[in-house]
């Protein structure tokens, strides 16, 4: 009886190491996840807007407009969907009784704005926008036309993009706005393209701060 006793429990030892050792493992990989930038590539040129995302600067088209006319092989590879069944009456249900939500108070209300301030202030802080390429060409009905609209685009640019960069920080490889003054045919092709990325420990970290806040002062009853 002991031995069969202390082979049960040997057995149970050994699972629960190994379930250890999973749990483990899924944390690392949890926590490595959350610490690899995530990117996002963006870039518009000769009138296509093309989307990649991936990882570790690795990224994979994942969307572009207009969209590639599709080959013929695309074609034949699509088959008709088929007809779906008719769907039953869904049996009526009972209504159920409507539960009371918490009142909306100003202790509530300032818990959610502080909460909504925390979360934007922890994406912006994690965001990097870096690797952009800017070349456009400031276009009029006429050269004086281009001129003018050239020097107000110079009035206002910079000033923009000083504000936004005390909040978000920007990276450029080429900021290039010229006046183009062939208004028959454009002589600047126009091309902007960068890269989006963040790690997403920073902003999981904050949810999780104002979740807790928001349980603790019950800011949640009053959604559910």
């Amino acid at each position: 009886m002991t031995t069969v006793l202390a082979a049960v429990g040997g057995v149970l030892l050994f699972l629960l190491k190994v379930l250890g050792i999973l749990l483990l493992v899924v944390l690392a990989l949890m926590v490595l996840l959350l610490l690899i930038p995530f990117c996002v590539d963006v870039s518009w040129e000769q009138d296509t807007l093309t989307v990649k995302a991936g990882a570790l600067g690795i990224t994979f088209p994942v969307f572009q407009y207009p969209k590639p006319e599709p080959t013929e092989e695309s074609k034949r590879k699509k088959k008709p969907k088929k007809a779906k069944a008719a769907k039953k009456p869904a049996k009526e249900k009972k209504p159920a009784e409507p539960r009371k939500k918490a009142k909306l108070t100003l202790n509530i209300l300032c818990t959610i704005l502080r909460g909504a301030g925390t979360l934007i202030r922890a994406v912006f802080g994690a965001l990097r926008i870096t690797h952009i390429r800017v070349c456009l060409g400031v276009r009029g009905e006429d050269p004086a036309a281009a001129a003018r609209n050239y020097g107000k685009l110079q009035a206002w640019l910079y000033p923009v993009l000083g504000v936004i960069d005390r909040f978000i920080y920007l990276q450029f490889d080429e900021l290039r706005i010229v006046p183009d003054f062939g208004s028959a045919e454009p002589t600047v092709e126009d091309r902007v393209s960068l890269r989006i990325s963040a790690k997403a420990l920073f902003i999981v970290i904050a949810a999780v701060r104002v979740l807790a806040e928001f349980w603790r002062e019950k800011v949640l009853d009053v959604f559910l």
